[in-house]
């Protein structure tokens, strides 16, 4: 939403790409925060996410120039809660079929997104933003009496018995948390700049730059849609995240190199269908080796900082495609990473956890 909204913000309110990056980094510095903070009561966690959005939602009704990076904050904090309470929800009450039903997940998600820049697009001609804050507090409102009626006094998960691991196990640890860290930071840069960098492309051309971004999110919907299949299983997890890491590096490089239109759309939905798998693969390996929530943090730091960064360099530079260079080396450096520790993630031999 926010990705999407962000020419009509920095419009609205006269931000430089320094500024609205700083706006893209406090929602999800908020995320990441949120990632931190979600307790072992999933259910409880998802009800105060929501409660945040709830709040947060208000106040971007009446927020000026500088409430507004406030508001964002607590806006993020509640995704960051609800997200990750979600998340791990559904990766103890479906510990046997982890990476597919996360796929799934994530691609309902994904859904949501890809649909957000065609609902969102009369605001980008001028429809009030207040009309549009006061929906998501609506929606908000709803799914927060749902998660305290039904969710919050429901039945709790199993305790998930995991398998013991070795030293080796544990090392890989550190290298899933910077990949998700890196994927989380590219997925994030592009789904809050691309409607921007096609703007300026095409500046004349009206919706172009929402179209980019649907083109994006549909890539991720229809990966994450085949992936929550038996296809999964049919190609395998590594195969198929060696293919997703150098699928997402060329699509950054052509965003970078053809800066044209056609060429935006194109490396979008190399980017969407590439990036789609990524993240949920990751976890799914992650959660097989830890319970813990710190995966989501490491990923909000990425989430956080590489698209204030690409806002800062486009500043600096006077350019978006300098910016850019940032999601560009984050893709560089998960090839890296995959070519150092990809194949012992893959021959670790961890069973999927099972219920006692």
């Amino acid at each position: 939403m926010l990705g999407v909204l962000l020419p009509v913000l920095s419009q609205k309110w006269g931000l430089r790409d320094d500024k609205a990056g700083f706006l893209l980094f406090l929602q999800f510095l908020g995320s990441l925060l949120g990632a931190i903070l979600t307790g072992a009561n999933r259910a409880r966690s998802v009800l105060i996410g929501y409660g945040l959005l709830v709040l947060s939602s208000g106040a971007l009704i009446f927020a000026g120039r500088q409430t507004l990076f406030p508001s964002f904050f607590f806006f993020g904090l509640g995704l960051g809660m609800a997200m990750t309470a979600t998340s791990l929800l559904f990766s103890d009450r479906y510990a046997n079929d982890r990476a597919t039903q996360l796929e799934r997940l994530n691609f309902a998600w994904s859904l949501g997104a890809m649909t957000a820049p065609v609902l969102l697009l009369p605001f980008l001609r001028g429809a009030g933003l207040r009309l549009l804050f006061l929906i998501f507090q609506g929606l908000f409102l709803l799914l927060f009496l749902w998660v305290l009626f039904r969710e919050l006094h429901g039945p709790r998960p199993l305790p998930v018995q995991q398998q013991p691991l070795g030293r080796s196990s544990h090392r890989l640890l550190l290298p899933l948390a910077l990949l998700a860290m890196c994927a989380v930071g590219v997925e994030t840069t592009l789904s809050g700049w691309l409607t921007t960098y096609s703007h300026r492309a095409d500046p004349h051309g009206a919706g172009r730059g929402a179209f980019a971004a649907a083109i994006f999110m549909l890539g991720i919907v229809l990966s994450r849609l085949a992936f929550s299949t038996s296809l999964l299983k049919a190609i395998g997890r590594h195969r198929l995240l060696h293919a997703t890491l150098w699928g997402t590096a060329a699509s950054v490089v052509l965003c970078i190199i053809g800066h044209r239109a056609l060429a935006i759309d194109m490396a979008a939905g190399l980017a969407g269908l590439s990036i789609g798998p990524l993240y949920p693969l990751l976890i799914a390996f992650f959660l097989e080796r830890s319970s813990r929530n710190w995966i989501f943090a490491a990923a909000g730091i990425g989430s956080a900082v590489f698209p204030w960064i690409t806002g800062l360099l486009s500043a600096q530079f006077g350019s978006l495609r300098m910016g850019l260079i940032a999601p560009c080396g984050a893709a560089l450096l998960m090839i890296v990473l995959s070519a150092v520790s990809l194949r012992s993630i893959d021959s670790s031999g961890v069973p999927a956890p099972s219920h006692p």
